[in-house]
């Protein structure tokens, strides 16, 4: 393998110092002045031995990586880019189009998605972190609390983070009153929430409170039967199609619970949307696969990515006062998987 060609190679050729080399081909050294035929002649010999600046010793030097990790928390599957939902592949197109805008890489490193990122937080390797669990555990509070790196949270509605760390979240509460609002206009009354009991997300509570909070505001009551848990294998999805459909419509939690809802259905002979419509959470192009297609809640994914790292990018200047959260409206796409309640 042929050895990599040095500044001091440069200087032998160009018959100049070392330092000269580095003030022409670095800008360091500012105190030398070089003459233009001087630096000319380097610039030349550089070219013609194929010198190439070692970014990885630059970067070591003056303590910076231009990288950006991306994290979550512990316990969690490495997330699916081409597989159901498109929520992580949405919301990284966001976090590369931010970095890459501003001269950054990003990095995913196995180790970090779901075994023990701590080392990753703080020993170096990231001039900043995305962290995007939503999951509040004891084991991921104390992660982010003895973090010293630049870290921006996505999602996060722990209390305890604000004015620690940026917060970029979307607005979950009017998410939740788009479809609640587009279902009261076709006629429905009874609708129900679904969500998946087990591992508590923190963004799916926001969104049951939400709900019950916005059935009241438009005077429609909310009991126990009104929240499904459909679990973490789903099979809370066949327990209440078998038990008899109480609701002429469902609002999940998220766009893959949505689909489930969708997919399951003509098992227990019930049909999408004429017997129960059914609405997501998070709108990425997955919807329109599904047949009924999925109206669903729009979650600003992409936006989230390149605010989180607009808002980390901050930080990592020194920043201190931009600890605070970013809240990005939803919206909500109307597809074929709801319609007016049979009479």
């Amino acid at each position: 393998m042929k050895t990599p060609v040095t500044m001091r190679d440069v200087a032998a050729k160009a018959g100049v110092t070392p330092t000269v080399v580095s003030r022409v081909l670095h800008n360091k050294a500012t105190s030398v002045r070089v003459s233009d035929a001087t630096a000319l002649r380097v610039r030349e010999a550089a070219k013609e031995l194929g010198y190439r600046v070692n970014v990885f010793a630059r970067n070591f030097r003056e303590r910076h990586t231009n990288m950006i990790g991306v994290l979550h928390g512990v316990n969690f599957a490495r997330p699916n880019f081409s597989d159901g939902s498109r929520y992580f592949a949405v919301l990284m197109d966001g976090i590369v189009e931010g970095a890459f805008r501003n001269g950054y890489a990003v990095t995913l490193c196995p180790k970090l998605m779901g075994q023990t990122p701590e080392d990753a937080m703080s020993d170096g390797r990231f001039d900043g972190l995305i962290w995007y669990s939503t999951v509040p555990s004891e084991a991921n509070r104390a992660m982010l609390m003895g973090c010293t790196s630049p870290l921006v949270m996505v999602h996060s509605q722990a209390d305890q983070f604000v004015g620690r760390f940026p917060i970029v979240s979307c607005d979950n509460a009017g998410g939740i009153g788009h479809a609640i609002r587009h279902l009261t206009e076709i006629g429905h009354r009874r609708i129900a929430f679904a969500r998946q009991g087990g591992l508590e997300f923190s963004e799916s509570l926001l969104r049951k409170d939400a709900f019950v909070a916005k059935m009241k505001a438009v005077g429609l009551s909310v009991t126990e039967r009104d929240i499904i848990d459909a679990r973490l294998d789903h099979t809370g999805v066949d327990e209440y199609y078998a038990s008899g459909l109480r609701h002429t419509a469902v609002i999940a939690h998220n766009e893959g619970l949505g689909a489930e809802f969708v997919r399951r259905a003509p098992r227990h002979g019930i049909r999408i949307p004429d017997d129960l419509s059914v609405v997501g959470f998070d709108s990425t192009s997955f919807c329109d696969e599904l047949r009924p297609r999925l109206t669903s809640i729009s979650q600003p994914l992409r936006e989230l990515g390149e605010q989180a790292v607009e808002a980390l990018i901050s930080r990592m200047r020194g920043d201190e006062g931009t600890a605070k959260r970013f809240e990005i409206p939803c919206g909500i796409d109307i597809r074929e998987s709801t319609a007016p309640p049979r009479a």
